[in-house]
C-alpha cells in the first residue's frame, strides 16, 4: 500500500489523541508540556487550554461537546471550545480515583468507554465506563497491560483496545446495552513495539499506530495484516479520520512534532468517530 505522507502541522511537541471539527479544526494534546492545542486548516497552531497535566486524546461527542482525557489529572474533562475551559465530568468508579485516563471513544446514548492505564506502563490499567448525562461510572475490565487506544466497530458489537505492554490488540464483547463486556479475545498481536493510538476505516480495516516502530499497520476485519507504512519516525502515536469526504487520514508522530495527513483510499469509518462528520 503506497501513502504520500504530508506535513498539516508541526512544532508540537507529544502530539496526540487528535479529533476533527466539522469546519476542519484538529484539536489535539501536546502531552508533555500540559497543553490542548488546535490547528486551523490552514496548518496555524494556537493553544486552547493548559491542563496542568497530562492531556492524552480528545473526542467530539456526536452533539458536539468535546471531551478530554487526562493522565496525570486522572480526569475526564469537557472542554468548552470557545474559551478553553475545563469542567469535570468524571474522575473516579467505585469511590477510588482514576488510575490516569488515555483514550476514549464515544458509544451510543452518551456513553464514553474509556482506557485508565495510569502513567507507569508496569501497572495494571482498566475500562471505565461513563455516562456523560449522569457522570455515572462503571469498572467493565481491570488487570491490563497499560490499556491504550480504543474504539467500536461500526456495527457496535466489538470494543475494541490497544494493549500496549503485551503488543496486542483486544476485542471484548459488548453485552447488555453496553453495560458490560464479554471475555477479552486476542484480535492481533505484534512481534514488538507498541500498539497505540486506533481507527477503524469504512471497509473495517483497523489502522494501528505503532509507537517504537514508526508505522501504520493495516488489519483487515478479519485479523489479517494487509500493510505496514512508515511515517518518517519512530514514535507514532495516534491516527483520525476529518475532512468533508472523510477521506483524509490525520496521523501524530514525535519524532517529527508534527501531524501527518494523507488522503485515504476510502473513507474512515464515521460512527464512533472522535471526529465529527456530515453523514451517516
Amino acid at each position: 500500500m503506497n501513502v504520500d505522507w504530508n506535513t498539516f502541522a508541526t512544532g508540537i511537541i507529544a502530539p496526540e489523541g487528535p479529533a476533527v471539527d466539522l469546519g476542519g479544526h484538529i484539536t489535539l494534546v501536546s502531552r508533555w508540556t500540559g497543553k490542548v492545542v488546535s490547528v486551523d486548516p490552514a496548518g496555524f497552531v494556537t493553544d486552547l487550554v493548559q491542563t496542568g497535566g497530562k492531556p492524552q486524546s480528545v473526542a467530539w461527542t456526536p452533539s458536539g461537546r468535546l471531551l478530554l482525557a487526562d493522565a496525570k489529572n486522572q480526569a475526564l474533562f469537557q472542554i468548552a471550545p470557545d474559551t478553553g475551559g475545563l469542567s469535570t465530568i468524571a474522575d473516579s468508579v467505585n469511590g477510588l480515583r482514576f488510575l490516569g485516563p488515555n483514550d476514549l471513544v464515544v458509544g451510543d446514548y452518551d456513553v464514553v468507554y474509556l482506557t485508565d492505564p495510569g502513567l507507569d506502563m508496569e501497572e495494571s490499567g482498566q475500562i471505565v465506563r461513563i455516562e456523560l448525562a449522569s457522570g455515572r461510572t462503571s469498572l467493565l475490565a481491570h488487570g491490563l497491560r497499560f490499556p491504550n487506544g480504543i474504539t467500536i466497530t461500526a456495527d457496535g458489537h466489538w470494543l475494541m483496545v490497544a494493549e500496549s505492554i503485551t503488543h496486542r490488540i483486544l476485542r471484548f464483547e459488548l453485552l447488555d446495552g453496553g453495560t458490560r463486556l464479554g471475555p477479552v479475545e486476542v484480535f492481533y498481536e505484534f512481534a514488538d513495539n507498541y500498539p497505540d493510538g486506533i481507527v477503524f476505516d469504512s471497509e473495517g480495516n483497523l489502522l494501528i499506530t505503532l509507537c517504537g516502530g514508526g508505522t501504520l499497520e493495516v488489519v483487515s476485519a478479519s485479523g489479517r495484516l494487509i500493510a505496514s507504512i512508515p511515517t518518517g519516525g519512530k514514535q507514532t502515536t495516534n491516527c483520525v479520520f476529518g475532512g468533508l469526504d472523510f477521506q483524509t487520514l490525520f496521523v501524530t508522530e514525535d519524532d517529527q512534532q508534527a501531524v501527518l495527513s494523507t488522503h485515504w483510499y476510502v473513507p474512515g469509518q464515521r460512527r464512533f468517530s472522535r471526529s465529527l462528520s456530515r453523514g451517516v
